[in-house]
């Protein structure tokens, strides 16, 4: 059982290498040189539901679970569905139709918790108008 989840796992990778490494460098460097990864707040100056996840998720590896809740509560459903995903995928042979539920059901989530987030958090880190924004840059040459 194990042999064949790894088997798969390699085989998945090989299929995605390109996207996550890709993935990693957009966020390597745009930290490296703007300071900001969200291509929402880079474009429009406003938050988006996955706002402050990277950096939630730093911390939630680094186990400052308080401080990855206090980034994005959604770190812990997206750590759940990953774990289900992994089981679902790896382990069980389930079909198809249950990962797009799983992924249904998160991204479901994380929008009812950034909605809820806007109301009670708006204006602290992460959640905070981005005024280097290129909207903003755009407007400037105009006024």
């Amino acid at each position: 059982m194990w042999k064949n989840a790894l088997n798969k796992l390699v085989s998945d990778l090989k299929k995605v290498w390109i996207p996550i490494t890709a993935c990693v460098l957009y966020v390597v460097l745009m930290t490296i040189l703007v300071g900001e990864v969200c291509p929402s707040k880079l474009i429009f100056g406003i938050p988006c539901a996955g706002c402050g996840m990277v950096r939630a998720f730093v911390l939630f590896v680094t186990f400052r679970f308080s401080e990855a809740y206090s980034m994005n509560p959604g770190i812990f459903i997206v750590a759940a569905a990953f774990l289900v995903f992994t089981i679902l995928r790896y382990f069980t042979h389930a079909d198809i139709k249950w990962t797009k539920i799983l992924l249904i059901i998160t991204l479901s989530s994380l929008i009812i918790i950034f909605v809820i987030r806007l109301f009670t958090s708006f204006g602290v880190e992460p959640l905070v108008i981005y005024d280097k924004a290129l909207i903003f840059w755009i407007m400037s040459m105009f006024s």
